[in-house]
């Protein structure tokens, strides 16, 4: 495994845009453990206003192009991944009357030796009690397993799905570090899967009034968490398994080569 230094670069990588110009990216990479390949996570915006983003799975050899890469469907890991399989889930927005806690359609993929099997959900953006809104908090320490962070001395700062407590733990798969360009820990960022039932509510247009309920209905969605260190810790505390860390100086990619992948490509820069 590659040493890390505590040198980030978490500004910007400079890669060609669709347009012949530049993108400015924003990488995060998660290694798997046993195996060649790693997933990155994405942000990047071009020229004429174009934004791409997503997740892919690639050799740690091969070097990353905005341009070369194909997204996968993934919203949200449902295992740990590891080199032999991943689990996963795809959400694609969707009006009420069609959210089930069933799959509406599976995936198979392969990729070189791992085996990706991707459930497609349909998700609910409306107003619930599932608490799927943006919850802030900070923490004292954490400690990691093979599977799990938990983060302990919970204080509160906005939300309310984590209410009266003290620790927390959050399977690892979906959780990002975001920090400064020494490496030093600014926050964590955690999604957290909601699939049950629970409360609807529908407002009326620039109030706060409830103009239609419906009770016990499901709703599948994802929560989001901010957790905001109140101690100093930094990218290499942390282990590189089932967690995104910022992309590491020396492994920036300067040359790109074209990718060959088993996947159909989601998305792709457009003319604007």
């Amino acid at each position: 495994m590659m040493k890390h230094k505590k040198s980030i670069c978490i500004i910007a990588l400079f890669l060609s845009s669709c347009g012949g110009g530049e993108w400015d990216t924003y990488l995060h990479v998660q290694r798997i453990p046993n195996s060649n390949k790693v997933i990155y996570e994405y942000d990047a915006w071009g020229g004429r206003d174009s934004h791409q983003f997503g997740i892919v799975i690639m050799d740690s050899t091969e070097d990353f192009e905005v341009n070369k890469v194909r997204n996968l469907p993934i919203s949200y890991f449902t295992e740990v991944p590891n080199s032999s399989q991943i689990h996963a889930i795809s959400l694609q927005k969707a009006g009420d009357d069609s959210i089930s806690l069933n799959p509406v359609a599976n995936q198979e993929v392969r990729i070189s030796d791992i085996h990706l099997e991707i459930d497609n959900y349909k998700e609910y953006s409306g107003y619930s009690d599932a608490g799927c809104i943006l919850n802030e908090y900070r923490f004292q320490t954490f400690k990691e397993t093979e599977d799990s962070l938990y983060l302990f001395g919970l204080q509160k700062i906005f939300g309310v799905n984590l209410e009266g407590k003290e620790n927390v733990g959050f399977q690892k798969g979906n959780i990002k570090l975001i920090t400064d360009s020494n490496g030093k820990l600014m926050r964590l960022e955690i999604k957290e899967l909601f699939k049950g039932k629970a409360n609807k509510h529908k407002y009326k247009k620039s109030t706060a009034e409830v103009i239609e309920r419906k009770e016990n209905s499901p709703v599948v969605c994802l929560r989001t968490y901010y957790f905001k260190p109140l101690k100093t810790f930094y990218s290499d505390d942390f282990t590189d398994y089932g967690i995104f860390k910022p992309i590491i100086n020396n492994t920036v990619p300067n040359q790109a080569h074209e990718q060959s992948f088993g996947y159909a490509l989601l998305t792709s820069c457009t003319s604007r």
